[in-house]
Parts: C-alpha cells; structure tokens; sequence
C-alpha cells in the first residue's frame, strides 16, 4: 500500500527579493564610476566566496547542496528550527554510524561534533522515523538549542522545524520533547516494519514522565506518517537521552512516499 499521510501544503516559507533603485546627483568623472565598479566587483567576489558549510544558513530559505557536497560528500540535509540557533547539516557516513559524534561538518575532529543519521536510515527522509542525532553537552554543540523545547512556553511557541534536501524542502511540526532511557531507537525499534513503528508511537504516547511536552491533537500518529527524532545528551555519562518528535506536514516537491509492509 503506498499511502501519504500529514503531508499539508506550505503556506510559509515565500522567498522575495526585491531591486531598489535612486535617483541622484549625475556624476561628472569617471573616476567616481570606476570607483564603484571596483566596490561592486569586490562585493560580487565577496559574496561568492560566502557558500558552503562556513556560510550556509536556512535563515534566508535556501540551501547550496553543490557547494555542500564538493566540501564533504557525506552532506545530504540540513536542518533548521527557528529560534533555537539549530541551522546545521546533517550528514551519514558509511565508515560508522557515530563517525561524526566527534568531528565536524568538514570531518575535522571536533569534540562538539555533527549532526547525523545512522545508516539504517534512508537519506531521502522517506523512513518512518527519521533520527538524528547531535550533542548538547557544550555551547558549541549542534544540540546545545534543543532543550530549549524542555520548556512548556517555548514548546508551545515554536511548533516547526525545518529540513532541505537536494530539491526539496520539508516542514515538520513538533509534537512531543521529553527524556527517555539512553538506548538506541533504531536497534530498540524495527522501523522497517508497521510492528515496529507502531510500537513506537505506543511507547511515546505511554510515556509518562515529568517534564513531558505533547501537543495536542497529535494523537493521530500512524505507520503511514513520516517522523523525524532528533536526540541528544547534556552528559555523555547520562543514562537519559533528551528527544523532540516532529511529524511532517509540508513536502514542497511532492517526493516522500514509501511502502508500508
């Protein structure tokens, strides 16, 4: 059975731009024009110099994956959720699932890290539940921003988070942030099969612990939905990992979709 579930329109994100142009004083030298050929040319170098992982951001509602890519092929997402200072790519290595736990975007070693899938999880997003990890033990770290959704008046205000793929972009609203026992989601759950995924959303609405976060509403969660899961740990010796559950509902190119066994 191939089924679309909560995949609403994006009303949203709109990109304009906007040519301004005034009238002055007519200039009487060249030297003036040459000047400010010379201003703009430098500028244009300038700006084309600003790409990739050191000077993406989704603030402005687009993503350079080519320049992305040429730096660190390992790059296929970027995630965005405003209000949190979260705008990073994700990346997965085929070398190990946690290689980029403590080396950055470029692969450098780096004690705060990356944000990253494993791979059991399909690139495309098309996965039931999407989990992507990153660490929040330092100001530095990725994650630092995703406690943030700890508290009640935050998590009520900002409800999406946003995800770029080459050609596509994903909204995803966020419904659930709580604790959990620090155990791996993909090997606790099989979410290749229906028995697995539903087990999962069992689980999350069984849970009861303090300090939970649930929207409302959102007790519609099936198999047929397409999750992300982003963790994280304010300690590495913590037996408790932090988690914020988002469900899509915004696919502008029309291309998640997958077969529910």
């Amino acid at each position: 059975m191939r089924r679309k579930f909560l995949t609403l329109g994006l009303a949203g994100i709109l990109l304009v731009s906007s040519l301004t142009g005034c009238a002055g004083k007519e200039q009487n030298t060249t030297e003036t024009e040459d000047t400010e050929m010379t201003e703009d040319a430098a500028q244009t170098a300038e700006d084309e110099q600003k790409t990739g992982i050191a000077y993406e951001s989704a603030s402005d509602s687009q993503i350079d994956f080519s320049a992305l890519q040429a730096e660190n092929p390992d790059i296929f997402g970027w995630l965005y959720i405003p209000g949190t200072g979260i705008d990073d790519p994700i990346l997965q290595s085929e070398e190990a699932d946690d290689y980029y736990e403590t080396r950055d975007a470029y692969g450098r070693d780096n004690a705060s890290g990356a944000l990253y899938t494993e791979l059991a999880n399909l690139k495309n997003m098309c996965d039931f539940n999407t989990v992507i990890h990153g660490r929040g033990d330092s100001d530095s770290a990725p994650f630092a921003g995703l406690y943030d959704f700890a508290d009640p008046d935050f998590f009520e205000k900002h409800e999406y988070a946003y995800v770029y793929i080459d050609g596509n972009l994903l909204t995803y609203e966020i419904f659930a942030a709580y604790e959990r026992e620090d155990t791996s989601l993909i090997r606790t759950y099989d979410f290749t099969y229906q028995t697995g995924c539903q087990q999962f959303i069992d689980d999350l609405y069984g849970t009861r612990v303090m300090g939970m976060n649930l929207r409302e509403d959102f007790e519609q969660i099936t198999p047929y939905n397409f999750l992300i899961t982003l963790t994280t740990k304010k300690d590495a010796a913590s037996d408790k990992q932090f988690v914020v559950v988002a469900a899509l509902v915004g696919d502008v190119a029309g291309t998640i979709d997958r077969i529910v066994e």
